[in-house]
């Protein structure tokens, strides 16, 4: 067994413990769970995305990690570019699509990159933008043993600045959660 199929069985063991088995069961059904938390604070929740990619961890890397390919790989990115890269610190500029009759957001976000195995992680905070609060991650692990699937848990928590009502803020943000997870798995297959 190669040193990294047993680093990506000890992740998944240490994974499937951590995950209980009825959100394991979903996952692994092809279900995408979406959660809300409360955030001290703020009317608005970070809502967490959860689901299963089955390409190797590497390839969803690919995407998430450069803002660059955002518009063209992700939903709602209208444009999307790195401004500057510094070791594993990225600063990236992206403008989200909002439906009508809300105008489309720009944020400048600073991110710091963790690239695995076992784990990939890329983590972002507001530098300036259309935001009083944008702030999240991105989570790749391995899933399975043939290290041919990942678990991706998007996470966010946007604030937009101005007089957008707090519902209808909420109610963007969960609906359109799903395709984040359901355009990976669009993007990867067509990479297989």
């Amino acid at each position: 067994m190669s040193r990294f199929t047993k680093i990506a069985v000890l992740a998944t063991a240490l994974l499937l413990t951590s995950i209980g088995a009825k959100e394991r069961a979903s996952l692994e059904h092809g279900e995408i769970l979406v959660d809300a938390e409360r955030v001290e604070g703020s009317d608005l929740p970070r809502i967490i995305v959860k689901g299963i990619v089955d390409a190797p961890p590497e390839k969803v890397w690919e995407i998430v990690s450069d803002c660059d390919v955002y518009e063209r790989r992700l939903p709602r990115i209208r444009e999307g570019r790195v401004v500057e890269r510094s070791g594993n610190t990225v600063i990236c500029e992206l403008t989200v699509a909002l439906p009508f009759p809300l105008s489309d957001m720009t944020a400048r976000t600073k991110a710091k990159h963790i690239e695995g195995p076992p784990r990939w992680s890329r983590t972002w905070t507001l530098l300036e933008g259309d935001y009083e609060t944008n702030e999240g991650s991105w989570v790749i692990e391995g899933y399975g043993e043939e290290g041919n699937r990942c678990l991706v848990t998007y996470s966010v928590h946007a604030v937009p600045s101005g007089s957008v009502p707090s519902w209808a803020q909420r109610r963007a943000q969960q609906s359109s959660m799903p395709g984040i997870i359901e355009r990976l798995r669009e993007e990867t297959a067509s990479e297989r």
